[in-house]
């Protein structure tokens, strides 16, 4: 765990932390700014150390004022895990920090039709968005709970978390998985200090979404906001009770209809399938 603010060591004042998972992404560096435009000491993890070096010294030289630290995780890797959970050990338990929020924001997309997605597409989908976060919270809870202090977890999803969609079959699949668990965990302990909860932003102008999804939004007038938007929205987020949150109108709209009255849903979607088709065929 590396201080990245200029300060010898972090864990001689006793703060409270919240971890980002995925910081170097599209959405992930937005949060992150926004995290230390309202001054939260944060500790900052991705798995490309060259883009996290890059982020961390554009906020030290920003806000050098607020507590960093930077981490890099190989989610894939149960070693880079295991050490990653081990020197947040040391940080609470050796030093009476206390990790009050974690965000998992690591994630992927692929935008196509099922039989155009590769085998191993369709596989490392559903590890980096659902297997990879329920391994990482396996090992953080022991940490988490030990802590005897009050602190949550937060999933970043989709609204295609809640709306099964044309050409993101896989996607939608990994992030109605990652709702479900978050729900699932947040039952299972709910006799510990330890909270779940669920953000799911709508469509996001992120390298993630590629120009063939660009041109069918725009096709279709779904409109997309900016990583900036998202991240102050799941700042105001974590300061409410809410289990979880939807961003945007429809989107929200239709996702608590698609709970009631999925073939209202389905039948709007299915109209826009020839367009949705032409541009996954892009893709």
């Amino acid at each position: 765990m590396t201080p990245a603010n200029g300060q010898s060591d972090l864990t001689q004042t006793t703060l409270q932390y919240t971890m980002l998972i995925g910081a170097t992404g599209g959405i992930g560096q937005e949060i992150a700014r926004q995290l230390c435009a309202n001054n939260q000491p944060v500790i900052l993890v991705g798995r490309n150390a060259q883009t996290l070096t890059q982020l961390v010294d554009a906020l030290s030289k920003d806000y050098p004022d607020v507590p960093l630290v930077s981490h890099t995780c190989d989610l894939s890797a149960q070693v880079s895990q295991t050490l990653l959970v081990e020197d947040l050990s040391e940080m609470t338990q050796g030093h009476g920090n206390v990790i009050d929020t974690v965000i998992l924001n690591a994630g992927i997309n692929d935008f196509a039709l099922l039989t155009d997605q590769s085998d191993d597409t369709i596989e490392q989908m559903m590890l980096v968005n659902v297997a990879y976060p329920l391994q990482l919270i396996k090992r953080l809870l022991p940490t988490l709970i030990a802590q005897h202090s009050p602190s949550q977890i937060i999933s970043i999803g989709s609204t295609f978390g809640s709306i099964g969609y044309p050409g993101f079959s896989v996607y939608s699949a990994s992030k109605f998985a990652l709702r479900g668990a978050s729900e699932a965990l947040g039952r299972e302990y709910a006799d510990t200090s330890v909270t779940f909860r669920y953000f799911a932003p709508r469509a996001t102008k992120t390298t993630m979404n590629n120009d063939a999804v660009v041109a069918m939004n725009e096709a279709l007038k779904v409109n997309m906001d900016a990583p900036e938007t998202v991240a102050k929205a799941l700042i105001h987020f974590i300061s409410t009770d809410q289990t979880q949150q939807h961003l945007g109108f429809p989107e929200r709209f239709f996702a608590w209809l698609n709970r009631l009255f999925p073939n209202i849903v389905g039948n709007a979607i299915v109209k826009d399938l020839p367009t949705i088709k032409q541009y996954a065929k892009k893709s």
